[in-house]
């Protein structure tokens, strides 16, 4: 539940509590107003004539270098400006379909490379497909030649080989921090229940405060005034409601609360940390945990089919680069299995 403003003509402006939409938590998310900064003209108006008429379009957001005002630590903020930076190129880099640079939020399907992956013959980002009878077997292709001007396409390879030798070279160097991670995934168990019940006593707090300003209402109005007396009655009780609903939803998270890890459980937890190759082939660790890690450590990969071999260059994050290189399947192979060929 989070506060938004709900305006009526009987009471004008309130603050109501609801669930979010997408465009309240994008709007929280975007404003700097969360990190300290105040801001101002960060939108304007464009004017066009049409048919003769001035039509006025307002709303158009700017550029943060055409802001009129920005003041950084004006105000204490809920986090910090630097944090509130990282935010905005991350919401921008997950933006799916606004550019060729934008990598795109990480989609279904269980090809680890999907959005990283850009043409080096054309420079166009490559796509990704699915065949096969259950749809489980992956290429990627790169067909913006072909879609936007009708020329042949570019290039076109099986995802297994390049998933797999990219997920091994990230192993390599992701190895010296495995254990460290596994210690962070440790102490992020322990809080992360402590969390959700601070937040579910928070709004408990805020119900019953709600329950009892209710209450006070109702008990200030004139009893022969039954219909401002019923419509406060009304809202007691959807206010004590309220507040049954949470105490149900903390007494529910006492009962499902996790057990604290046993010393074998944790050591078990150190060990795969020290052999991250075990953890990223673990069965409980799905293609979206792996998409993710990628994400987290490689920007770009750039890549060329010469001849027979697939050559990558991975840029990291960093800034620092690697070459791979892995061979290509020959046309009536799949999967490493040569498909018999007609005699005809």
């Amino acid at each position: 539940m989070l506060p938004a403003v709900n305006y009526t003509r009987a009471a004008g402006r309130t603050i109501v509590w609801k669930l979010p939409v997408y465009n309240t938590v994008h709007h929280i998310l975007t404003n700097p107003i969360d990190a300290g900064a105040y801001a101002f003209g960060r939108t304007g108006s464009r004017i066009t004539i049409e048919s003769g008429r001035k039509r006025i379009v307002r709303g158009l957001r700017k550029e943060r270098s055409a802001w009129e005002v920005l003041v950084i630590d004006h105000h204490e903020g809920y986090l910090s400006w630097a944090d509130f930076e990282r935010n905005q190129r991350l919401i921008a880099d997950n933006a799916n379909g606004k550019g060729v640079m934008a990598r795109g939020a990480p989609r279904r399907g269980d090809l680890l490379l999907g959005g990283l992956l850009r043409c080096g013959h054309c420079g166009r980002k490559l796509h990704v497909a699915y065949s096969g009878r259950n749809g489980k077997i992956g290429r990627y292709h790169c067909r913006g030649a072909f879609l936007n001007h009708r020329t042949d396409p570019c290039i076109s390879f099986g995802s297994l080989r390049v998933d797999e030798a990219v997920g091994t070279e990230l192993l390599e160097r992701l190895q010296p921090l495995g254990i460290e991670a596994a210690v962070q995934a440790i102490e992020t168990s322990k809080a992360q229940s402590a969390e959700k019940q601070h937040q579910i006593e928070l709004a408990l707090e805020q119900a019953r405060y709600e329950a009892a300003h209710a209450q006070r209402q109702y008990d200030a109005v004139d009893p022969d005034n039954r219909l401002v007396a019923g419509e406060l009655e009304r809202r007691w009780n959807a206010a004590l409601a309220v507040v049954r609903e949470r105490e149900a939803e903390l007494d529910a998270l006492e009962t499902k609360k996790p057990e604290a890890l046993s010393e074998a459980e944790r050591q078990e937890l150190l060990h795969m940390g020290a052999d991250l190759e075990r953890a990223w082939h673990h069965a409980n660790a799905t293609s979206v945990t792996r998409k993710r890690i990628i994400r987290t450590v490689v920007r770009e990969i750039v890549v060329r089919v010469e001849n027979d071999r697939i050559e990558m260059v991975v840029h990291w994050q960093g800034g620092d680069h690697t070459t791979l290189s892995v061979k290509k399947n020959k046309l009536g192979h799949h999967r490493g299995v040569p498909r018999p060929r007609s005699n005809r």
